[in-house]
């Protein structure tokens, strides 16, 4: 096996007329032997990481005393492999370059970790944001952290350490599927399922995307070589019922499922919400990831976790980013490509009146708390303080950045960090507004929730909306009639 040995830096690393020597953020040094980092395979390096705590400060002549060990990494990215400042893939590797799982800053412990370059975002704040506020809307999304990177003694800048997405107890917390997990409820989960580019393999649809070509679904969990007959049968044929109530006009397919009954209803509002927030250049239709649990934890389909967060925000003219009106999943704006994987999915939930009363219901929640303009700017502006020292340096390093135009950018192009922050907080002061006004849907009119508890109050009838009596059903508006002559329309979701 190759050998590495580090040197323990005793100077200053120097990049044009900036100096590191020291960050109140994680320092991560890498050592490839000078050998040039792939697209793929991953090669063997090695990592240090000089974490002496929070708010506490890190000298890069400190020992590594976070982690320090071996490593396999590659670049990785599509669009944005063609920038200098790279986005990585690593795997923690024992000696004998076997996985091994650590924890690495606080985040549970894995091998499978992305040092992302966040390189077309020059506040280098819109994706851990996404990130974030998808957390608080209750879901699943990559755990991160900043911290600054040195590969082979050269200063690569400000990054975020994150969570690669994968079936985990600590990510993507779904049940795991066996090769022999072929009947019962062991063959009812989990399944990971990506929306993206095509050439990937996997399945299609039954319905077309939106270009008018069928709809393709790509295997991530299991992967596509490790998915078993039975199992790509089954996952198939869910997906087809689902489908076959979602395009339906009544929203049941043949079987009398209504499509809410298929999957986590939160879910899709909020990964509506998200996308349609931050007016994702490639949402719904890139690097999208919906999972399904196990029928004995659940059943439901999950929209997320969220991941290609960086067009987003304003930052961007694919798509109409920039402009702060509109609504991403239409599709209908222009320079909206990629139409082949874009599904229909949320186009046809949002002509039903029960999600839109419920995403009216979870937008005007949220809007209350964390999605307030003031609390998203104090995280900003929080973040911004954090990030203040390493961001000098990361546009010393990269100083061909700001005040340039680096992508598909809506001019004027911001002269200044400051100006980027001003301008980006400036089109979310505008979104929000946008989306207040245009939100469909009437909380007032639905009660959705949980489980069903009328406290003492007797129930007398249940009733569907075409007046027929029926039983207690999930997932469905029906009207209570009560013993004191009062009526209630609502939706129980457990």
């Amino acid at each position: 096996m190759k050998s590495f040995f580090y040197v323990i830096l005793t100077f200053p690393i120097i990049l044009s007329s900036q100096i590191l020597t020291e960050s109140n953020l994680p320092i991560i040094f890498i050592n490839t032997d000078n050998e040039e980092i792939p697209d793929e395979p991953r090669i063997l390096a090695t990592m240090g990481i000089i974490y002496n705590g929070p708010e506490q400060t890190n000298y890069i002549w400190d020992d590594f005393n976070h982690f320090d060990g071996y490593i396999g990494i590659e670049t990785r990215g599509n669009s944005t492999q063609g920038f200098e400042k790279k986005t990585y893939r690593i795997e923690l590797w024992d000696e004998n370059e076997n996985d091994i799982s650590e924890s690495l800053l606080g985040m549970p412990e894995e091998e499978d970790w992305i040092l992302h370059s966040m390189v077309i975002d020059k506040t280098q704040l819109r994706i851990p944001m996404s990130f974030y506020l998808f957390q608080r809307m209750g879901h699943y999304s990559s755990n991160w952290k900043f911290v600054e990177l040195v590969i082979n003694d050269e200063y690569q800048g400000l990054y975020i350490l994150c969570e690669n997405i994968k079936r985990d107890n600590n990510r993507v917390d779904i049940a795991k599927l066996e090769e022999n997990d072929t009947s019962g409820d062991e063959v009812t989960g989990g399944y990971i399922l990506r929306i993206d580019w095509l050439g990937e393999p996997g399945f299609d649809s039954n319905y077309d995307s939106q270009d008018g070509t069928p709809m393709f679904f790509q295997w991530y969990y299991p992967k596509a070589d490790n998915i078993v007959y039975e199992q790509f049968n089954y996952i198939e044929e869910w997906i087809t019922n689902f489908e076959n109530a979602v395009f339906s006009p009544s929203y049941y397919n043949s079987s009398g499922f209504r499509y809410n009954e298929f999957i986590d209803l939160n879910s899709f509002t909020d990964f509506l919400i998200i996308n349609e927030l931050s007016k994702n250049a490639d949402g719904y239709k890139l690097s999208t990831y919906i999972h399904k649990e196990r029928d004995s934890n659940g059943g439901k389909l999950n929209a997320g976790p969220i991941w290609d967060f960086d067009q987003t925000f304003g930052v961007s003219l694919v798509c109409s980013n920039h402009d702060y009106t509109g609504w991403t999943y239409l599709q209908n704006q222009p320079d909206c490509e990629d139409l082949m994987s874009m599904p229909m999915w949320w186009q046809h939930m949002m002509e039903d009146e029960l999600f839109t009363n419920h995403l009216n219901c979870r937008w005007n929640e949220m809007r209350s708390s964390f999605l307030h303009q003031d609390s998203i700017f104090m995280w900003i502006d929080n973040h911004e303080e954090l990030i203040s020292n390493a961001i000098v340096r990361n546009f010393e390093r990269w100083d061909d950045f700001i005040g340039e135009y680096i992508w598909i950018e809506p001019e004027p192009i911001p002269e200044t960090y400051d100006e980027e922050i001003l301008t980006m907080k400036n089109w979310i002061s505008n979104r929000l507004l946008w989306l207040d006004s245009e939100m469909p849907g009437n909380c007032d009119d639905t009660d959705i929730i949980e489980t069903n508890d009328d406290g003492n109050k007797n129930i007398i009838m249940i009733v569907d909306q075409l007046g027929r009596q029926t039983n207690y059903t999930k997932n469905k508006i029906l009207i209570y009639v009560y013993g004191d002559g009062t009526t209630k329309r609502k939706l129980v979701t457990k």
